[in-house]
């Protein structure tokens, strides 16, 4: 089976992509799959190449070095550039990617138009969690409980900062934390306690997005995250995980690149009442916000009123979510390409063509010198 790692793509998160790539290619098993690299580079370019395959490629990356490639859309192909084009049959991607141009729909919606089955959520499911704002607003219209936000536009603040300011302060109160709308693991992120510390974060979030979401923040934090893995009504949680930090809330620094004891991971010393709530509204939020393969939804909690807040999904969790699950992480890859080709399966089922006469009237009705006139 010819299984395509596509990862990398033009986002801040790049290089945690290539991370969780090289780790997924470390662990899947090659007698079973016939693995096709596609890395996109910083600048979205799509090249492949056995030596992408290698980590160390990385570290003096050239393009030149590599052939383009492309989609070959309705064939379930890719399109090898060299001097003489070469089709590659893809069964299968399974998609490495964080952030934008790549966990937000965008390259789904390609493999999509390709016929490829591909691992993670759908076009849907993935815009819908990439955007803090709108995946907000869908876990409140489904019930779940948030904590309490303002958004507005790079523009709004720009033309107006003290609206803008007053909007927030209308609605929430202090200590604020400031997100970009469309970033994750923690870039551009920024915790408030006055005024000036707001009006820096601001400008640092609006320099990532156009569109800025305002939270209240959570005394007493604790992190609390679950995944889950699956497809339609067939879905399964994680064990619980608490990552633990010196700072307030998770850094870049701290999920991806700390090695030392200031930061690791932990299963939480929780009640069974809430470990259960945890899950269940884990499997809830998968359904209600149209996701499948792995996600990771992370959780704060409030440790003096034990109150529990849903934070967000992330349709592509770094790593894949492994360590969260018992099974060797190469079994989960497993897991995943199993879904990706269901879910596949399950769409072909759908009706895509419906028979109208609407185009015959159409040209019927235009008469025999082209089209009428209006």
């Amino acid at each position: 089976m010819k299984i395509a790692i596509i990862f990398g793509g033009k986002s801040s998160e790049h290089d945690i992509s290539v991370i969780t790539a090289m780790q997924a290619i470390n662990v899947i098993d090659k007698d079973k799959y016939d693995l096709f690299p596609i890395y996109i580079t910083k600048d979205g370019h799509w090249v492949t190449g056995e030596k992408l395959l290698e980590k160390n490629t990385y570290l003096d990356f050239n393009k030149k070095n590599f052939k383009s490639v492309t989609l070959n859309f309705g064939s379930k192909e890719a399109i090898v550039k060299n001097f003489i084009a070469k089709k590659v049959k893809i069964d299968c991607a399974l998609l490495c990617l964080h952030g934008l141009n790549g966990e937000d729909g965008t390259v789904q919606g390609a493999l999509e138009l390709a016929g490829i089955p591909y691992t993670s959520s759908n076009v849907l499911g993935s815009s819908i969690c990439m955007d803090k704002i709108i995946m907000k607003d869908i876990f409140k219209a489904n019930g779940f409980n948030i904590v309490d936000y303002v958004w507005f536009t790079r523009d709004e603040f720009e033309n107006d900062e003290e609206e803008v300011l007053k909007k927030i302060s209308s609605k929430i109160d202090y200590p604020y934390i400031v997100k970009p709308a469309n970033l994750g693991s923690s870039i551009g992120i920024s915790k408030c306690n006055c005024e000036d510390d707001l009006l820096y974060a601001i400008e640092v979030a609006c320099k990532y997005d156009s569109r800025i979401i305002v939270e209240k923040a959570v005394e007493n934090l604790r992190e609390i995250n679950c995944a889950c893995i699956g497809y339609g009504e067939d879905v399964r949680a994680s064990k619980l995980e608490e990552p633990i930090s010196w700072n307030k809330f998770l850094s870049f620094k701290d999920k991806y690149l700390s090695f030392s004891k200031m930061s690791s991971r932990s299963e939480p010393n929780i009640d069974e009442t809430l470990n259960k709530m945890v899950i269940d509204t884990s499997i809830k939020a998968f359904k209600a916000l149209c996701q499948s393969g792995v996600v990771r939804i992370d959780y704060l909690l409030d440790d003096v009123t034990n109150e529990l807040y849903i934070n967000e999904i992330n349709t592509i969790p770094g790593s894949l979510a492994n360590y969260l699950f018992p099974e060797h992480f190469g079994k989960l890859i497993d897991e995943l390409i199993d879904i990706a080709i269901k879910r596949e399966e399950d769409k072909k089922k759908n009706k895509f063509s419906f028979k109208s006469t609407a185009l015959f009237e159409f040209i019927k009705n235009s008469g025999k010198g082209g089209l009428k006139k209006y």
